[in-house]
């Protein structure tokens, strides 16, 4: 037996258009129109080709927002916030540190990007080492259909870490966009990366 396992990023929020600071997990950043609208197009492939049976989230307000609405569009199935699911914590960093920081920063950073941990904050390691065992746990349980996690870009990265083991320099080089869609397949030989931040959905001629 094989389960579907589809990640996804919540739709754009009001925090992705700060993009000359660092917000990180910023709870308050809700989701704008134009993200909306990504969860609406995503719930609608899904409904024609893979309805979820349970949607995973974290439990921030644009991700459970993001799989409210995708959950509206599929069938309602049951929605699951995780703590543990949040985006990495850039700690002091938050709304404070310029993108991209000073130079000497962003050498620390290159210098290690899978260890480094933000002051006040977390590293990717420290996020692989808290989401992880919360993916394990719902891989372990599959429902009878198609597993949706919502998830933030940093959260999808350590996860894409977790299950693929890439050399862990390489932690920043998957891009992740909005409501695009990455799928594995779990089965008794581990998951298979099917695609990876698939957004064919969000372009002008998307039904």
């Amino acid at each position: 037996m094989t389960t579907t396992v589809l990640i996804t990023r919540h739709g754009a929020s009001e925090h992705n258009l700060t993009t000359h600071l660092f917000m990180g997990r910023a709870p308050a950043s809700r989701l704008v129109e134009a993200g909306r609208e990504q969860a609406r197009r995503l719930g609608r492939r899904l409904a024609r080709e893979a309805p979820p049976a349970r949607i995973v989230c974290s439990s921030l307000p644009r991700t459970v927002e993001t799989a409210e609405i995708i959950a509206a569009l599929t069938g309602d199935p049951p929605v699951a916030p995780e703590d543990d699911l949040w985006e990495l914590s850039k700690g002091d960093w938050e709304g404070a540190m310029p993108n991209p920081p000073p130079a000497a920063e962003q050498a620390r950073v290159a210098a290690d990007p899978f260890g480094f941990r933000y002051r006040g904050g977390e590293s990717y390691a420290d996020v692989v080492a808290r989401a992880a065992p919360v993916f394990d746990r719902h891989l372990a349980a599959p429902p009878a259909g198609a597993l949706l996690f919502v998830l933030h870009g940093d959260v999808i990265r350590a996860l894409l870490y977790h299950a693929l083991r890439f050399p862990p320099e390489r932690i920043g080089a998957f891009q992740t966009d909005p409501c695009a869609l990455t799928e594995f397949r779990a089965g008794p030989e581990g998951l298979h990366l099917v695609r990876f931040n698939d957004a064919c959905h969000l372009g002008p001629d998307a039904p």
